[in-house]
Parts: C-alpha cells; sequence; structure tokens
C-alpha cells in the first residue's frame, strides 16, 4: 500500500475508505485518480463503498440546504472531533474546523462522514436529534457561505482547479453547461467528434493558468462521470482546439 492509500498491485489489496471518498471529491492527483478509478470499476467490494459514499454524499448535501440548525454543543463536540481526527492524520487535505466546513460545505463533506457519525451518535443519546451540517449563524451575522451561481465570463483558475471547478459548475447547472461564442461551442463540437463518445456536456470560457482556454466537459463512462479538457485555440474565430490538460470529475448528484 502507497502513502496515499492506493495499492502497490492493481487489483491485490481494497482501496480505502478516504481514497475513495478523494475520488468522489475529485482531490487525488491524476494519474493517482486513474489508477483508483480502473481499481474501482473492477473491484466489486471498492465499487459498493464507492456508490455508498457519492450516495450519501449527494443526500447529506441536499440535506445540508435545508433550514435545520446545528445546536451549539453539537457543533462545538463536532469540532473537536473534526480538529482530533485532523492533528492525528496530518494532513494537508484535511478539515480543521466547522470554519472550513462553512467555506466549502461539500467538497469536504466526505471527509467528514466517520467524525460526524460519531457526533451524531452522541447528540442522539444527548438531546434525541439527527441534524445536517449546516451553519449555524445569529441572526444578525452576515452569510458567508460561498454561492453557488454559475459561471460568467471567462473566470480565471489554475488546473488544479479545473476538476472541482468544473464538478461544482455541472452539478449546479443540473448536468449541463454549455457557455461560450457561436464559434466557441462550434470549435468544441469539432473537438468532441473526434473523441469515442462526444456528447457534450460542458463548454466554458476560461482563462487556465494565464491562457485564455475553453474547458470542455465530454460524456464519461458512467452517467456520474465526465472527462473534461482544457484546450485553447476555441476562443478564435474557426480556431481549432489544442488540449493541454485533462482530469475526469464524478457529479454526485446523477
Amino acid at each position: 500500500m502507497t502513502d496515499s492509500g492506493l495499492p502497490t498491485s492493481e487489483h491485490l489489496e481494497h482501496l480505502d475508505t478516504d481514497t475513495i471518498a478523494d475520488l468522489i471529491e475529485n482531490l487525488l492527483p491524476a494519474p493517482e485518480a486513474h489508477r483508483a478509478r480502473e481499481h474501482v470499476k473492477a473491484c466489486p467490494d471498492c465499487q459498493q463503498t464507492f456508490d455508498a459514499l457519492l450516495e450519501l454524499s449527494a443526500d447529506l448535501a441536499d440535506e445540508g440546504r435545508t433550514d435545520i440548525p446545528m445546536p451549539a454543543d453539537v457543533a462545538e463536540h463536532l469540532d473537536a472531533v473534526i480538529v482530533s481526527e485532523s492533528m492525528m492524520r496530518s494532513s494537508t487535505i484535511g478539515v480543521h474546523s466547522l470554519a472550513q466546513i462553512r467555506e466549502e460545505p461539500r467538497r469536504h463533506l466526505p471527509k467528514l462522514l466517520g467524525a460526524a457519525a460519531a457526533v451524531v451518535v452522541v447528540a442522539a443519546i444527548g438531546v434525541g436529534v439527527v441534524f445536517a451540517i449546516k451553519d449555524n449563524a445569529p441572526a444578525n451575522t452576515a452569510d458567508t457561505t460561498p454561492t453557488t451561481a454559475l459561471p460568467t465570463g471567462a473566470p480565471t483558475l489554475s488546473t488544479t482547479d479545473v476538476g472541482p471547478d468544473a464538478q461544482r459548475w455541472m452539478e449546479n447547472s443540473g448536468g449541463t453547461l454549455l457557455n461560450g461564442s457561436a464559434d466557441e461551442l462550434a470549435c468544441a463540437k469539432n473537438f468532441a467528434a473526434g473523441r469515442p463518445n462526444p456528447q457534450l456536456r460542458l463548454v466554458q470560457p476560461a482563462k487556465v493558468d494565464d491562457k485564455r482556454a475553453t474547458v470542455i466537459g465530454l460524456q464519461g463512462g458512467s452517467a456520474q462521470d465526465i472527462q473534461v479538457f482544457v484546450v485553447t485555440g476555441c476562443s478564435e474565430s474557426g480556431g481549432v482546439a489544442d488540449p493541454f490538460y485533462d482530469t475526469t470529475v464524478t457529479l454526485r448528484n446523477r
């Protein structure tokens, strides 16, 4: 087993839950994500874990949109559990407090499942409640939760942002988002036509790593998987797409 949790040989060992959660959240580097995805496809047990986490992540994210306040004592206990877990794991990706949940409530959700489950048990015994993770700021405090607005214009991002941002855009749009000029859309369609699955799911103008680019998403091998490419050339009239980055993302609401 490697430090990242991936097996040393394709199918000798199961992936750990954290690795599968990171795969769903598109937090793994591209090579590790590819190996993990291939392992899940070939391993029934890991596929079952993947499906269960995917469904639970989507369900909890939906619950988090409803106005269900978290009791203050439960929030404090959850903070303590998360801090303890973070210190033990010493992870650079780990969640350290509820402040981070409020900043990026969906990206970190699978990381919280174990800790949150323990707190739910404590809360159920103490106060008899089941809750969804949600900011419980006082009424006179400004809401700092990020909006889920779809991108406008050509947002600026880096290649490391492409996967998480493309995932968020598509989940917020219902699964398909086609932006850009007529020339850009035509260029994306020509690019898609040369691929095994030419179904366009995403076209978004962007500035990626200081390059004027177009983010193109094509349907992957399953309903949840989207192949994402970053290309240059489509912003020009009659341009031809020249890809310089690609990744695969998994939608949680499909």
